[in-house]
């Protein structure tokens, strides 16, 4: 997908929360939200934007309104419109500047106290993992704050620690195939700064993780989409596409797929990973979801099913202890790990130490976090699918394996008007195209179920109200 062109899920990602004001048009508003957009840089001179027909479609508002507000812009000049070219924002494009895709709106918009949040999959710590956190003293940090502080490969210790779980959950490594980076995000950053390089191909499930695309839209990837059935990713396709194409890298979420909760069986895992041996193609392996689990035996890593082959695996502590502990790890080769710190010293000179210290504690605390996890999350997927068969007997989802969030199918419509009708009806709910490299995923929305029962019962009555409201408009 080109990057000057923004299609209108993730504008109306960017726009969340742009009628606030009962007293103002909608057309006024609409038109200041779209104003500080451009303003800002994140919506860039040349990035095209949205027919007004499928903007207003997918913010749930008329048609007028939208001309309305377009025409304003035009008159600020801030657009221009050309028959058979749309509405583009005025200026040259710069290079380099891609448009965002609106996946951090989830933390840094502010939710209103009447709204009920039902859009992030981000998980809650523990209130022990504070105590585990906080059992790090001054004697401890004192030894490491007598040097540098400077470890772009992670902290000897930490790295061993991490080595020896990878090996214990099925993936045999040592200490120097081990990176730890701040997060997996950063891991999935850094990755693709060191192998992608503007036009490479890279192959990629639909859907698929949104940190993903952003990451290999930032370094001009080609992204080609593999299907993803309800019952797991198309595993003839993607062996056919790996034969024919050789891409640059494969992209996998192969232990309970976000966002889609699946796990990819064993026999499909076992015939993509002789196929990427085979190819060449650089599998990037992401199991920073696995720690949520809860249905089935863990998945081996497909790193270990054909070791001869280029596989990058990524893990990461958020899902299992808490996010803000930031830490993340990429396993590889010990020379493929050496390119990535010689990349990353570019950027950054490693990991926060305290955290890093912190997150050598919370290993030893494993075992029991995978146990309290599974148990939280199978009980809000019970509860949640309870709500669901109540108040909406008419939509259907994937039965996960695991996860904090439900993927679900609508019956018929469209997924990104109803999130929005859905956030002014007092609920946030993330559509289905976020998740797409194609913008599909037309009719599927995600709902978290993690956020605790009283929030899930609250957002599923609401969607109630809203659906049926939709549903008598049709």
């Amino acid at each position: 997908m080109d990057n000057s062109r923004i299609g209108e899920a993730a504008l109306v990602r960017l726009l969340e929360g742009w009628c606030t004001d009962s007293r103002e048009s909608l057309h006024r508003q609409l038109a200041a939200a779209l104003t500080a957009l451009i303003s800002s840089g994140e919506l860039p001179p040349g990035t095209v934007l949205p027919s007004e027909r499928s903007l207003a479609t997918a913010l749930a508002v008329s048609r007028g309104t939208l001309v309305t507000a377009y025409t304003t812009l035009r008159s600020l000049g801030l657009v221009d419109s050309r028959q058979g070219s749309g509405t583009r924002v005025r200026g040259v494009p710069q290079p380099g500047v891609a448009v965002p895709s609106a996946r951090l709106v989830s933390f840094t918009a502010k939710v209103g106290q009447q709204q009920v949040d039902l859009s992030s999959g981000a998980l809650p710590g523990q209130d022990w993992v504070a105590d585990v956190v906080g059992s790090v003293g001054p004697d401890e940090l004192r030894s490491w704050v007598r040097g540098h502080g400077y470890h772009p490969a992670g902290l000897p210790p930490l790295r061993e620690a991490l080595a020896r779980q990878c090996t214990v959950d099925g993936l045999p490594t040592k200490p120097e195939q081990v990176l730890v980076t701040s997060g997996s995000q950063q891991a999935l950053q850094l990755v693709a700064g060191a192998l992608i390089a503007p036009g490479d191909e890279v192959l990629v499930e639909d859907p698929t993780y949104r940190g993903a695309l952003e990451a290999f839209r930032d370094r001009g990837a080609r992204l080609r989409t593999i299907p993803l059935r309800e019952d797991g990713l198309d595993a003839e396709v993607l062996v056919r596409l790996l034969r024919s194409r050789r891409p640059r890298l494969l992209y996998l979420l192969p232990a309970v797929h976000n966002p889609v909760g699946v796990t990819l069986r064993p026999a499909a895992a076992k015939a993509v990973a002789e196929a990427v041996a085979d190819t060449g193609t650089t599998l990037l392996e992401d199991l920073s979801t696995v720690d949520t689990l809860f249905s089935g035996p863990p998945p081996t890593p497909m790193a270990s099913l054909v070791p001869e082959a280029p596989v990058l695996t990524i893990g990461s502590l958020s899902k299992l202890f808490w996010g803000g502990i930031r830490i993340g790890w990429v396993r590889s080769t010990a020379q493929a790990v050496r390119q990535l710190v010689s990349h990353r010293s570019s950027a950054d000179l490693g990991s926060s130490v305290p955290s890093q210290l912190a997150a050598l504690r919370l290993l030893d605390y494993v075992p029991r976090a995978r146990r309290v996890r599974a148990r939280e999350l199978r009980t809000g997927y019970l509860w949640i699918t309870e709500l669901l068969a109540a108040h909406l007997p008419d939509w259907s989802w994937v039965v996960p394996d695991g996860g904090a969030s439900l993927w679900v199918r609508l019956p018929g419509g469209n997924a990104v008007a109803l999130a929005e009708s859905a956030r002014r009806g007092g609920v946030l709910i993330t559509p289905g195209p976020a998740f797409s490299a194609i913008d599909g995923q037309t009719d599927r929305v995600r709902l978290s179920y993690a956020v605790g029962p009283d929030t899930v019962r609250a957002g599923v009555e609401r969607l109630a109200v809203v659906w049926r409201r939709r549903r008598l408009r049709t």
